[in-house]
C-alpha cells in the first residue's frame, strides 16, 4: 500500500471524493496499487496521520503544466483544450485552471513537469489515525 499525504486545503476534498487525482513530481505508484490517502493531524512529521480514503490507482500519466504556453496543460503528450483543462483542475481540487496554474507556479514554479495519478474511490475511512 502506498501512502500519499495531502495538504489541509485538499484533505476534505479527498475525503468527500471530489478530488480524484493528484499531480506530483513522481507518482511512486502504478495502476492497480492500493493508495492510502492521508493528512497530518497536526504538525507534519510531529503528529499522527489520518487516513482520508483507501483507493485503487487507475492511471499514471505524464503531465506538463504551463508549457508550451503560460496556461498550457499537456497530458501524455497531448495538449488539453479549455474544457479539459477546467475539468482536470476541478478533479485536482481547484476551482478553475487559473487557480491551479497560480498554485503550481507559487509552489513549484512553471513550467512544472510531473505525473498525474488518478484513482477509483473505493471506501471512505473514518477518523482513524496512523503513526507517522
Amino acid at each position: 500500500m502506498r501512502v500519499i499525504l495531502f495538504q489541509p486545503q485538499f484533505a476534505e476534498l479527498v475525503r468527500a471524493g471530489t478530488k480524484t487525482q493528484t499531480i506530483r513530481k513522481t507518482a511512486r505508484c502504478k495502476p492497480g496499487d492500493t493508495l492510502s490517502l492521508r493528512r497530518w493531524t497536526g504538525k507534519p512529521y510531529r503528529s499522527k496521520q489520518e487516513t482520508l480514503r483507501v483507493v485503487t490507482c487507475t492511471e499514471v500519466l505524464d503531465v506538463v503544466i504551463g508549457d508550451p504556453w503560460p496556461d498550457g496543460l499537456v497530458i501524455d503528450g497531448r495538449e488539453q483544450v479549455c474544457s479539459e483543462r477546467a475539468r482536470i483542475a476541478r478533479q485536482d481540487g481547484f476551482r478553475c485552471m487559473t487557480h491551479m496554474l497560480d498554485w503550481f507556479d507559487e509552489v513549484h514554479g512553471l513550467p512544472f513537469r510531473g505525473q498525474m495519478m488518478t484513482w477509483q474511490n473505493n471506501r471512505v475511512s473514518g477518523p482513524k489515525t496512523a503513526s507517522g
